[in-house]
C-alpha cells in the first residue's frame, strides 16, 4: 500500500513537472515570437527610413546626375539592412518620350543607358541609376512593366506618397542561378519629389526574403525556433521565405502566428519550435521523478523516508523553475514597456529634424494637409539662408550646423507657439502662420524674423558672422493646395534672393518663376561659343606711377541673338551650376593668350578662373596645353581666383601651387570680401592681391576712408605680394593709392574694357599719365 501511495505521489509530481516544462516552453515561444516580430518590423522601418532619407536627398538636387546618385547612395550600406541587394532610381515616360528621356539621362551621367520599353500605348518605367550591395549586376534601362509585381508597387507608392512593398517574386538577376539558390524577394519603393513637391520618380530597393528572415533568426533566436514568412495576398502559396534550418518540431501547443505590416501589405509569420528549444525546456524532472517512483516501489516501506525527501526536492525544483519563469515574465513586461516608449520616441523623431529640433518635411506636410484648403487665414514663409555655402567652406560643416541651430533658436523666439517652424532642406526653413487677417501680417512676421537674425550674429571660432536670409511670403487662397502654396512662396523667395540678400518679397501674380528662364539661358549658353556669340574685351592694368599699361585683364561678353547683351553677372553663375563653365573658361583662356601673343607687346594677360574649374583634375595640364599651342610664356599669364573659392579646398590650393611651379602667377580677386583669415592667407600660393572696388570707392582723403585699403597694402607688403587696385574712377583715387604704396591699378579712369583692336592702339600710344603725385 505504501508503495502504491509512493508511486501515485511520484506520478502526480511528474505530471506537475511536465506541466511546468510545457508552460516554460510556451513562455519561450511567446518571447521568441515577440522578438522576431519586433525585429522584422524594425528592419522594414529601417528600409523605409533609409529609402525616405535618400529620396529626400535626391529630390534636393536641382540637376540630378549619376555622380550625385553615386555620392548620396554611397552613404548607404547593407550591413544594417539585411537582405538588401540594390538601390535604383526609376523614372517614367510615355512611348513618345522614351528617346528624349534616354538622351537626357545619358547627359546626366548614365552614359551606357539603353531604354528597352515593353509594349506600347502605356506609361513606361525605367531604372536609370543603380547601385548593387551584393555584387550582382543590376542592369539599368529595363522597363519595369515587364515585372508586374514592381509596376504595381510603383503605382501604390505614388498614390500613397510613401513606402510600398511588392508581392514576392524572383529577381531577374537571380533567375540564372541554380533553383536551389534562388530566393523569393520583394521590391520596396518610395516616390521622389522636388523640393517644391513636384513628382520626380521613384527610389527602389531589392530585398531577398530568405536573407532577411534567416539573418533575423540568427540574431534573435539562435536556432531555438524556425519560421516561415508568408504574404496571404501573394502569388502561389504566398511564401516569402523559410528558415534554413530543417530541425523544426511543429507542435499544436507551441506553434505561434503573428502579423507584420509591410507598406499596404500584411505578412504572416509562422513560428515553430526546434529540437534545441525542446531540449532547453526539458529539464529532466519527469525522468528523475519516475526514477524515484521506481526506487520507492522496489524498496517499499523501507524507503518511505527517502521517497518523501525526493519528492520535496522535486517540488523545490518546480518552485525554482516557476520563480524563474515569473521573473522572466516580469523582465519581458519591462522590455515591452521600454519598446513602447521607444516607439513613441521614434514617432516623434520621424516628424522632427534631428539637428534643430524643428519640424521636418514630413511634419510640415502633415500640418499643411490639415490646414491649407480648410482655412483662408494662412501665410507661409519660405526662408533660405544667404551665403550659407560660404560659411561651410570657410569654417567647416560643424560651424554650418552651429549656424543652422542658432537660426532655429531665432525662429522659435520670433514666432508664436501655435505657429509651425520647420527645416525642410540644408539651409531652407518654413514658417506656417495662421490667424493672418491680411498679407501684411505675413510680411510683418518675416521682417520680425530678419530683424531678430540681424541682431543675433553667430560666433564661429574667433569670428562673429551675421545671419542673413531671403524670405518669400505666400498667403492662402480659396481651393489652395499645399504644393501650390509652397510653389508661390518659393517663387517669392527666389525673387527676394535675386533682388539682394536679407530681404522679404510677398508673392504677386505678376512674378515669374526665374528658374525656367535661367534654365533656358543655360541651354543657349551651351552652344554660344560655336555660334560665335561670345567675345573678349580687355581692360588695361597700369603702372600708377606713369599710367603705362603693363598688362590686361580679359573679360568675356555674350551677345545673345534675341536678348541682346547678357551680363556676365547673369550667365556666369548659370554656367557654374550647369557645368559649362569649364569649357567656357578654357575658351576664354586660349583666346586671351593667342590675342596677347598676336599684339607682340611686352604685357601680361590676367584671366579669371572659376571655382568649378579648380575641381577639374586636368586643369593644370589643360592650361599648359593652351600655353604650348599659343606660344605664350608662362610668366606673361596671371590666373585670378576669388578668395572664397580657396577656403577649405586643399585640392585647389595644390593646383595653384602647381601653376606657380610652372612660372604662372596667381592672383586673389576681390580681396577682402570673402571669409579667409590672415593666418590662412599666409599659406596660400599666391603672388598678387587685387583690392576690391568697394574699398577703392571709400577713398576720400581721410584716414577712415583709407583704413581697409591701407591695411590690405601693409599685409601684401609684409607677405611680399604685388597689389592691384580695381575700380579706379577718379584722379584723386589714383593719387591716394600711389601715396599708400599701391603700384598697379585698373578702372575707367584709364580705360573701360576695350575690343582687341582698340586695346592694341592704347598699348601703342602709351599715353601720359592722367594723374601724378606732383
Amino acid at each position: 500500500m505504501v508503495a502504491l501511495i509512493g508511486i501515485a505521489a511520484s506520478w502526480a509530481a511528474a505530471l506537475n513537472a511536465r506541466a511546468a516544462e510545457q508552460r516554460y516552453a510556451a513562455q519561450l515561444m511567446d518571447r521568441y515570437t515577440s522578438d522576431l516580430t519586433r525585429a522584422i518590423n524594425t528592419e522594414i522601418q529601417r528600409y523605409s527610413d533609409t529609402l525616405t532619407d535618400v529620396a529626400i536627398a535626391l529630390g534636393a538636387q536641382t540637376d540630378l546626375t549619376g555622380d550625385d546618385f553615386t555620392w548620396i547612395t554611397s552613404k548607404v550600406s547593407n550591413r544594417r539592412l539585411p537582405g538588401a541587394t540594390s538601390l535604383g532610381f526609376v523614372v517614367s515616360a510615355q512611348d513618345t518620350g522614351v528617346k528624349s528621356l534616354e538622351g537626357f539621362w545619358r547627359e546626366q551621367g548614365a552614359h551606357d543607358l539603353r531604354l528597352q520599353p515593353i509594349g506600347s500605348g502605356m506609361e513606361h518605367t525605367f531604372m536609370v541609376f543603380t547601385r548593387s550591395f551584393d555584387g550582382s549586376v543590376v542592369k539599368a534601362g529595363w522597363d519595369l512593366n515587364s515585372a508586374p509585381e514592381v509596376d504595381k508597387t510603383l503605382d501604390e507608392a505614388r498614390i500613397i506618397g510613401g513606402l510600398a512593398v511588392s508581392r514576392a517574386y524572383v529577381f531577374p538577376e537571380d533567375r540564372n542561378l541554380p533553383v536551389a539558390e534562388q530566393q523569393q524577394s520583394v521590391t520596396l519603393a518610395v516616390p521622389v519629389y522636388f523640393l517644391g513637391g513636384t513628382f520626380r520618380g521613384w527610389l527602389t530597393m531589392g530585398v531577398h526574403g530568405g536573407d532577411l528572415l534567416n539573418e533575423t533568426l540568427r540574431t534573435q533566436s539562435h536556432g531555438a525556433v524556425s519560421a516561415e514568412l508568408i504574404d496571404p495576398n501573394g502569388a502561389g502559396d504566398g511564401s516569402i521565405a523559410r528558415s534554413a534550418t530543417n530541425d523544426a518540431r511543429p507542435s499544436q501547443a507551441l506553434n505561434r502566428v503573428s502579423y507584420i505590416g509591410a507598406g499596404l501589405r500584411t505578412w504572416t509569420l509562422r513560428i515553430h519550435p526546434t529540437a534545441l528549444l525542446l531540449q532547453e525546456s526539458d529539464r529532466g524532472i519527469v525522468r528523475s521523478t519516475w526514477g524515484v517512483a521506481l526506487t520507492i516501489a522496489l524498496l517499499l516501506t523501507a524507503l518511505v523516508g527517502l521517497l518523501t525527501g525526493a519528492r520535496n526536492r522535486a517540488m523545490s525544483k518546480v518552485d525554482a523553475a516557476t520563480a524563474a519563469l515569473r521573473l522572466d515574465i516580469e523582465r519581458r513586461q519591462e522590455v515591452e514597456t521600454k519598446l513602447r516608449q521607444r516607439e513613441n520616441e521614434l514617432q516623434q523623431m520621424a516628424l522632427h529634424d534631428p539637428l534643430t529640433g524643428l519640424a521636418n518635411r514630413a511634419g510640415l506636410d502633415a500640418r499643411l494637409a490639415r490646414t491649407v484648403g480648410r482655412r483662408e487665414d494662412v501665410a507661409l514663409l519660405l526662408i533660405d539662408l544667404d551665403d550659407f555655402k560660404l560659411v561651410n567652406d570657410a569654417y567647416g560643416h560643424a560651424a554650418g550646423d552651429t549656424m543652422l541651430t542658432e537660426f532655429a533658436h531665432i525662429l522659435r523666439s520670433a514666432v508664436r507657439t501655435e505657429d509651425l517652424a520647420a527645416r525642410i532642406g540644408g539651409d531652407e526653413f518654413v514658417v506656417l502662420l495662421t490667424d493672418m487677417p491680411d498679407d501684411d501680417g505675413g510680411v510683418t512676421a518675416a521682417q520680425r524674423i530678419l530683424a531678430a537674425a540681424a541682431a543675433s550674429p553667430v560666433r564661429l571660432g574667433e569670428d562673429t558672422v551675421p545671419v542673413r536670409a531671403s524670405v518669400g511670403v505666400a498667403t492662402s487662397r480659396v481651393g489652395d493646395t499645399p504644393k501650390e502654396l509652397l510653389r508661390r512662396a518659393d517663387i517669392a523667395m527666389y525673387q527676394a534672393k535675386h533682388l539682394g540678400t536679407h530681404g522679404v518679397q510677398l508673392h504677386d501674380p505678376s512674378m515669374s518663376d526665374r528658374r525656367a528662364a535661367d534654365a533656358q539661358l543655360g541651354e543657349d549658353l551651351a552652344g554660344a561659343v560655336e555660334r560665335g556669340e561670345l567675345t573678349l574685351l580687355y581692360q588695361p592694368l597700369v603702372d600708377l606711377s606713369d599710367s603705362r599699361p603693363i598688362g590686361v585683364e580679359a573679360l568675356v561678353r555674350w551677345q545673345h541673338p534675341t536678348l541682346g547683351v547678357v551680363s556676365p553677372a547673369q550667365f556666369i553663375p548659370i554656367a557654374e551650376r550647369n557645368g559649362t563653365i569649364s569649357g567656357l573658361g578654357l575658351w576664354v583662356l586660349e583666346e586671351a593668350c593667342a590675342q596677347v601673343v598676336g599684339w607682340d607687346a611686352d604685357t601680361y594677360v590676367s584671366v579669371n578662373l572659376s571655382p568649378r574649374q579648380l575641381q577639374e583634375p586636368t586643369l593644370v595640364q589643360d592650361v599648359l596645353d593652351v600655353l604650348h599651342r599659343t606660344d605664350l610664356e608662362p610668366a606673361r599669364l596671371v590666373l585670378e581666383i576669388t578668395e572664397s573659392a580657396l577656403v577649405d579646398d586643399s585640392a585647389g590650393i595644390s593646383m595653384l601651387a602647381a601653376f606657380r611651379e610652372h612660372g604662372i602667377r596667381v592672383a586673389i580677386d576681390d580681396f577682402g570680401t570673402g571669409y579667409s583669415s590672415l593666418h590662412y592667407l599666409t599659406r596660400l600660393p599666391v603672388d598678387i592681391l587685387k583690392i576690391d572696388r568697394s574699398f577703392v570707392a571709400e577713398l576720400n582723403g581721410t584716414p577712415e576712408g583709407a583704413g581697409i585699403t591701407e591695411a590690405i597694402l601693409r599685409l601684401s607688403h609684409a607677405l611680399h605680394l604685388t597689389t592691384v587696385a580695381e575700380g579706379i574712377e577718379t584722379t584723386e583715387q589714383a593719387t591716394e593709392l600711389q601715396l599708400l604704396g599701391c603700384g598697379v591699378g585698373q578702372g575707367y579712369l584709364f580705360a573701360p574694357p576695350l575690343p582687341p583692336q582698340e586695346m592694341l592702339s592704347l598699348l601703342a600710344r602709351s599715353s601720359p599719365p592722367p594723374s601724378s603725385l606732383s
